[in-house]
């Protein structure tokens, strides 16, 4: 045998670099004993010796000069020169004898990859832009493919990539040729979670036939997070997998269905899953870090393909999280919920907002509950993702507030919403208090000077955010170099965690009030405490979140004055509008201010990648239609201010009547500090939601420096990126074409999914259970009050333009991005949220009745139905 090859078990990794990336990983590997197919591995300065002496000197140089235009017909030219070129007899027979030493050990056919030096690095896998060939017969057709992996080197994504990432390139790719495995089962694993940076769960998609059309995103796989720690399933999604890429018979791969019974059915028996589970496990210990790994089954037998390394993602180490978790409570018992996180999220995250938010969380739910003196594990998971869905673990928190006397899960779940209430009542003792009551004098100072202050401190910072605000919204982010725009966006992340550090600090103070009232109130009131504290809290004017609402009821009586713009109104279509279209007039210059104040606010205004009001105006246009199409005599908002003032009034009545004077003075004044923390949560809420616009801001303009580099990536690339990786690109570093075109597959896949429960345990079923042909739906009163209705089902901006005066509003959560309409609703449902929500608050302001928490109010209301409203008694009765 020529040494012009060499079996990969014989190559030593560290002396590994001129056989590229592809080739080392599959020495070490098989060197450790891995399941890896037989194959040997050509030496990357043997195609560039072919390459110099095939080519033209300025052809050959064309890939070292990083000055060279990288013009596409220009660069098919020479690969195409490459191809036909005559490959050396002694490279010929070198590569003939490994072809037939791997048909003598069993080999049917063999596949030819290409390695390249400069993929499968720690810092950059360049995964997917040299070429591969699968299921070659003839010694001819290995010939062939040898050629055009050199010939790969020569296109716009291969050279692109190397000069961006800086690299002097050389014209260097190596090559492997390894036994076919004919796949019955094939598919990824990665031993951290790509897109969340989780070290504690393995990712599994696995398909039927050959992993090509998974990692090609060809077919919808089945996807496996398995608990690392404890080998248990934290959820498992099975794809629709109606084809299946198999081995052409003659050379080559097609495509074929998959039989009907076997579309819905796992890919992976337990028995597989745990023995691929464990080689991650042994993988990932062997290279010392997470690994993207493929891997394929034949007739029950594991092959691992290749392993190269996770790249761009924050990671933890991976074995001091896996030993602090083995004492973790049971995973299978965790309760899970969005009940009121779906309400500012609702729906798919991108990565992007994933990435921005799960931080966010976790760090301000840490600050909150250490405000109220709780210890907080390090290693505590409070924030999850299913199937792209953030979620809370309700167990984790009701756990660490356990440690707070009087705070029981029935009292927090009965303000902020939330199910399997008799479980965690049951399940979460509570802790031995010693080290709270230890703190509790420190706790006591801490928010006795903290509510004291609260006032002077939220104005202080507002001050600061204003001017840093402006600073930052006056940059012309086009003009910004790479460098700059990363440290814009440093700022940025340095801002929301000021404004969301500020905002959660009111928001522990208000949560400590709000239980210590509501424990008193249960006390004193008994059943009738909750509807009085709702109550307490209503008529409060002057909330922040409420202005947006009565801005466009005012700017909608201004257009009843313009005959002409009042026209163009009422006869355009809510989606095609713009300010612009307007006749200048009062009319006009306020919806411009509107916009400067308001601008940055929008239905699902959390998710970074939905636009603004002030790029899409459909709803605000929706919502003056529907006030111009109002009954003459409609209530006004100042009625509605009075109304509600004097529900709050007589609450206060009902509870002075039950207390003595000096107990009435203490609830008073108690009373006031949760009115104030509740108007201080709104003004801070708008300013973590103007730091999003930012957020948003910057990302449109990486995304449109991402479009120049790799138009491939497609629109709004950079929302399909973590901000780790963000930072990347704008650092240089890493392709990311391949990335987010698999991201995009991903979000629309768990788009199309059907939201799993609001509250689950565990890990979510397959498919959510049907509802049945209910007539009634319970839920939790959010604002008091009666109303009947038709229902109007809305789900997106578009569905606002047919909604009409006097209709319940029906939505799977009703964030403040939805308050235009409120005021025209007679009432609200809402799927999702808690009577403490935004929308709650905003909703009680304008005196809307509103039951929220139905679970599965737009899967059994249909837009037509009549409806009856108890927001007094959380009840909605369906009348067809």
């Amino acid at each position: 045998m020529s040494r012009l090859l060499r079996r990969v078990e014989t190559i030593v990794p560290r002396r590994s670099a001129d056989y590229g990336g592809k080739a080392r990983s599959l020495a070490a590997l098989a060197r450790a004993g891995f399941p890896v197919p037989a194959a040997y591995a050509l030496p990357a300065s043997i195609g560039k010796r072919f390459l110099k002496e095939s080519l033209p000197k300025d052809e050959f140089l064309l890939a070292l000069d990083p000055a060279s235009d990288l013009h596409t017909d220009r660069l098919a030219d020479v690969a195409a020169r490459v191809r036909a070129a005559r490959l050396p007899d002694p490279l010929l027979a070198s590569f003939h004898s490994a072809f037939a030493s791997l048909r003598r050990e069993g080999a049917q056919s063999v596949a030819v990859r290409s390695s390249s030096t400069q993929e499968d690095q720690d810092d950059a896998s360049a995964a997917g832009l040299h070429a591969t060939f699968l299921n070659l017969e003839t010694e001819e057709s290995v010939a062939e493919a040898i050629k055009a992996c050199w010939a790969s080197l020569f296109s716009v994504p291969v050279l692109g990539y190397l000069r961006k990432r800086k690299i002097t390139p050389e014209a260097a790719v190596g090559v492997v040729l390894q036994a076919m495995v004919p796949a019955d089962v094939a598919g990824v694993m990665f031993t951290i979670n790509p897109l969340t940076g989780d070290a504690g769960e393995i990712v599994i998609n696995a398909s039927y036939g050959l992993g090509s059309s998974v990692v090609e995103g060809r077919v919808s796989p089945d996807t496996l997070r398995v608990d690392k720690a404890t080998g248990t399933l934290r959820d498992r999604v099975i794809g629709e997998k109606r084809e299946r890429t198999v081995l052409s018979p003659g050379g080559g791969i097609r495509e074929e269905q998959v039989p009907a019974d076997q579309v819905r059915e796992p890919a992976l028996d337990p028995a597989v899953t745990a023995e691929l589970v464990a080689l991650g496990h042994r993988i990932e210990a062997h290279f010392g870090g997470p690994r993207d790994i493929e891997w394929a089954v034949s007739g029950g037998t594991i092959y691992i393909l290749q392993a190269r390394p996770i790249t761009a993602v924050s990671r933890p180490s991976t074995r001091r999280w896996a030993k602090r978790r083995l004492d973790r409570p049971d995973r299978s018992r965790i309760v899970w919920s969005n009940v009121n996180v779906g309400e500012a999220l609702p729906g798919v995250a991108t990565p992007l907002t994933w990435s921005v938010l799960s931080g966010f969380s976790d760090l301000g739910f840490r600050r909150a509950f250490g405000a109220l003196g709780c210890t907080v594990p390090k290693d505590a998971e409070l924030v999850g993702q299913f199937r792209g869905r953030i979620y809370l673990n309700l167990t984790e928190i009701m756990t660490i507030l356990a440690q707070v006397p009087g705070l029981r899960p029935r009292v927090l779940l009965t303000l902020g919403g939330g199910g399997e209430v008799e479980r965690l009542e049951e399940e979460i003792q509570p802790p031995r208090r010693t080290a709270f009551m230890l703190r509790l004098p420190l706790t006591i100072s801490r928010f006795i000077s903290e509510h004291l202050n609260a006032q002077d401190r939220v104005e202080t910072f507002e001050t600061f955010f204003q001017s840093e605000r402006d600073r930052i919204l006056n940059l012309d982010l086009r003009v910004l170099s790479p460098s700059s725009l990363a440290r814009t966006l440093t700022d940025v992340e340095r801002l929301l965690d000021e404004t969301g550090s500020t905002m959660l600090g009111v928001y522990g103070n208000l949560l400590a009030s709000i239980a210590f009232l509501h424990s008193i109130f249960r006390v004193l009131l008994k059943d009738d405490a909750d509807h009085t504290l709702r109550d307490l809290l209503t008529g409060l004017s002057d909330l922040e979140s409420t202005a947006p609402g009565i801005s466009l009821w005012h700017i909608a009586e201004m257009a009843k004055a313009e005959p002409d713009l009042r026209a163009i109104l009422e006869a355009g279509r809510s989606t095609d509008l713009k300010i612009a279209d307007l006749p200048d007039g009062p009319t006009r210059r306020a919806m411009e201010r509107f916009l400067r104040a308001y601008g940055s606010r929008g239905t699902r205004e959390a998710e970074l990648s939905e636009p603004r009001w002030s790029e899409d105006p459909t709803l605000l246009f929706a919502a003056l239609q529907v006030h111009l199409r109002s009954p003459a005599g409609a209530e006004r908002p100042i009625d509605l201010e009075r109304n509600m003032r004097r529900i709050r009034e007589a609450a206060e009545t009902r509870v002075r009547g039950t207390l003595p004077t000096p107990a009435w003075i203490a609830v008073r004044r108690l009373l006031t500090q949760v009115q104030r923390y509740l108007r201080l949560r709104e003004r801070l809420r708008s300013d973590v939601t103007r730091v999003l616009g930012m957020f948003r801001s910057v990302a449109l303009e990486a995304s449109r420096r991402i479009d120049s580099l790799e138009p491939s990536a497609g629109h709004g690339a950079a929302f399909f990126l973590t901000l780790d990786e963000l930072h990347d690109f704008l650092r240089g570093q890493g392709v990311l074409a391949a990335r987010v075109r698999q991201r995009r597959r991903q979000y629309e896949r768990d788009r199309l999914l059907p939201d799993p429960p609001d509250t689950f345990v565990g890990s979510p079923p397959a498919s959510p259970a049907a509802p049945g042909n209910l007539e009634r739906l319970r839920g939790l009163g959010a604002s008091a009050g009666q109303a009947t209705g038709l229902a109007r089902i809305v789900r997106s901006p578009a569905d606002a333009g047919s909604f009409q005066p006097g209709e319940v509003l029906v939505a799977n959560c009703a964030d403040v991005g939805w308050s235009p309409l409120f005021l025209a609703a007679s009432a609200v449902v809402t799927d999702l949220g808690g009577p403490l929500s935004h929308a709650a608050i905003v909703l009680r302001e304008y005196g809307v009745p509103a039951v929220v928490n139905v679970k599965v109010g737009t899967r059994v209301i249909r837009t037509g139905d009549r409806l009856e409203v108890d927001g007094d008694r959380g009840q909605v009765h369906i009348n067809r």
